[in-house]
């Protein structure tokens, strides 16, 4: 018979009594108060390892098998663990696709007691070991986070990679796919981490180096970052992905600069390498009501461009118009919150190829498809050379300096008759301000008698050439300042150098002036005339600014002006906002900060004349739409 220690009777009575406690409260749903009083236990000599145990039971009930598993791990290496760790980790590594792990410890745990005091913690979803093992799959936590990556859902999906890599901690595709996630979240400089660990583990791939690039552009690395996307071409250079991805960095380029590296003209190439050999003809257009409108909008890049797009279409008028959104996910999904109402029809379009979505498009009996995404979703970009509806619309982010092949006409912002295949528009895009300031806001300086000058830019964003642009306006107009909305500009020192010494150059650093936290509306509101960068902009971030009645000069020459500017045009501020080059745009951004009376009459009539735009309304700009598309679908063939 054997002998127990008072101590050991007193300490294995502990653990009984914790795990009926723990049973109990889990029992009755309240696995939160578990969970709290399990780490509260942790630094328990005598009960954390139970506490511990528990712990990865309730990550299990919770969904996160990842942590569970490197608990249990944990327990498996101490002495006094329980009997049935070895049994749960089997099942476990099962479960998350670890199969020779999961068999190992299979076998251990028939080498131990016969107690089963953890293994009811786990609740009766907890599969036996035989159960597990006959269903095993390849990476399921890792194939599920890139589901939801791709639905949209950022949240769940970094959760569901983080715990495959807590067992598969070196896996090159999860390690990937967590260094896409931090792209999308905005950390540009831990991605850059990811993705240099990648290429040394398994060596640098076309995907990885297009990442690369992209993540070096976007911290102002242009010319690493082209070279990286180069290299990737030269890796895939009939892959249409690759090299749409190269293109879409090209936004933050000069047209001329963008051709000259070369990158269009491979795309270019690669789409026609690749489109159908054999184009079935356009579905005829018979005139029928309500027409019907298809938008493409699997790969918006923000809750802006989203809200934007989601507005215009739930502005239509459904007496004249049914409206079908081509996105990602489904409508259910909480990453699709910004869909709700906006389209009669929704279609889940992430997972199909171009000619699925071309054929998908045809059955929906689409009148005008309308491209909104355009480089941002780079492997569906051979759509419109497939003829899926009477009249293809390519939309946002188009590439500005060359045309992609296709049967299309390709928006372009500003009254006036358009160019050979393009449809004109009095306004390039709704400007989310349906709700303009009621009165004008007094420009800073009738107080302070001194001109603040304002600009929101990322380091993408901010170039030399511009630079040089705002110094010489500042040069300009004396003890002028020049306000920085920080956008992460300033994330660390090596930022704060970048941009010290760009001002530096153009002698004005220290008229540069940081400003972070609040409102644009608060930003603009301490502003007397912004500045519009370019040739990439934050658009829609402008029009707020412009909503709140402050003042932007604007470059209608770049691609990112070109829709400010056909907003100013229209509302009849051209004169004193738009400018065509470099040049007019010193000058005019001169011209009213040295007149007060002029740049407080301008203030005086801009909201109104704002108002009346279609940038400014849905509405209005959902009937511009609606017009456009009737008068190039009723427009006799020539």
């Amino acid at each position: 018979m054997a002998v127990v220690s008072s101590g050991e009777g007193r300490v294995n009575a502990r653990v009984k009594d914790y795990f009926d406690e723990v049973r109990r409260l889990v029992d009755c749903g309240r696995d939160k108060d578990a969970l709290a009083q399990a780490e509260e236990l942790l630094g328990d000599a005598e009960l954390s390892v139970v506490a511990t145990t528990v712990l990865a039971a309730l990550y299990y009930r919770a969904g996160a098998l990842g942590y569970a598993t490197k608990f249990l791990l944990e327990v498996a290496n101490q002495p006094d663990s329980p009997p049935d760790v070895a049994e749960a980790l089997g099942v476990l590594y099962c479960l998350v696709g670890n199969l020779p792990e999961g068999l190992y410890y299979a076998k251990l745990s028939t080498t131990m007691g016969a107690e089963r005091d953890m293994l009811p913690l786990f609740g009766p979803t907890f599969p036996t070991f035989a159960d597990a093992m006959a269903n095993i799959r390849a990476k399921p936590l890792l194939a599920t986070g890139k589901t939801l990556l791709v639905a949209g859902d950022i949240t769940q999906a970094l959760f569901m990679i983080e715990q495959h890599l807590c067992v598969f901690a070196n896996d090159v595709e999860a390690l990937d796919t967590y260094a896409q996630i931090l792209i999308r979240q905005g950390k540009i400089l831990d991605a850059i981490g990811m993705l240099r660990s990648i290429a040394t583990l398994a060596g640098p791939s076309a995907t990885l180096l297009n990442r690369l690039g992209q993540c070096l552009i976007q911290q102002g690395q242009t010319a690493e970052g082209l070279a990286c996307h180069q290299e990737a071409i030269a890796r895939a250079p009939n892959s249409v992905a690759v090299t749409g991805a190269a293109m879409a960095d090209l936004v933050t380029l000069e047209p001329a600069a963008a051709l000259a590296t070369g990158l269009p003209q491979a795309w270019i190439a690669a789409l026609t390498a690749q489109a159908p050999k054999t184009v079935r003809p356009a579905p005829k257009f018979t005139n029928p009501s309500p027409l019907r409108i298809g938008y493409v909008c699997s790969g918006l890049s923000d809750s802006a461009t989203e809200t934007m797009v989601a507005a215009i279409a739930r502005a239509h008028d459904r007496g004249r118009v049914s409206v079908v959104g081509f996105g990602a996910g489904d409508l259910d999904n909480p990453a699709n919150d910004w869909v709700r109402g906006a389209f009669e029809q929704w279609r889940n379009v992430a997972a199909l190829d171009v000619a699925t979505l071309g054929a998908l498009a045809r059955g929906e009996g689409i009148h005008v498809l309308v491209d909104a995404d355009g480089i941002l979703t780079p492997a569906k970009c051979g759509l419109f050379q497939r003829n899926c509806a009477p009249l293809q619309v390519s939309w946002l982010h188009a590439p500005a300096m060359i045309r992609l092949p296709g049967n299309f006409l390709a928006c372009v912002p500003g009254a006036g008759a358009a160019e050979p295949g393009s449809l004109g528009l009095a306004s390039g895009r709704y400007l989310l301000a349906d709700g303009v300031a009621a009165a004008a806001i007094p420009s800073p300086a009738t107080q302070s008698g001194e001109i603040t000058f304002g600009a929101e830019v990322t380091r993408a964003e901010l170039n030399p050439r511009l630079v040089m642009t705002w110094g010489r306006i500042l040069q300009a107009v004396p003890k002028s300042m020049l306000l920085l909305r920080d956008t992460g500009l300033f994330g660390n020192q090596d930022a704060i150098d970048y941009v010290v010494n760009l001002f530096g150059n153009a002698g004005v650093a220290h008229r540069i002036d940081v400003v972070k936290g609040g409102s644009r509306a608060d930003f603009a509101a301490g502003i007397d005339v912004a500045l519009l960068p370019f040739p990439a902009a934050n658009v829609l971030g402008y029009g707020e600014m412009l909503a709140a009645g402050l003042p932007v000069v604007a470059d209608a020459g770049a691609a990112g002006g070109a829709d400010v500017a056909a907003a100013l045009s229209q509302a009849g501020l051209g004169a004193e906002l738009v400018a065509e080059g470099v040049e007019q745009y010193v000058a005019k951004a001169v011209m009213l900060a040295s007149d007060m009376a002029a740049l407080d009459a301008l203030r005086g009539r801009m909201l109104p004349a704002l108002a009346a735009t279609p940038a400014f309304s849905a509405k209005a700009f959902a009937t511009m739409l609606e017009d456009a598309f009737l008068a190039a679908l009723n427009q006799p063939a020539g």
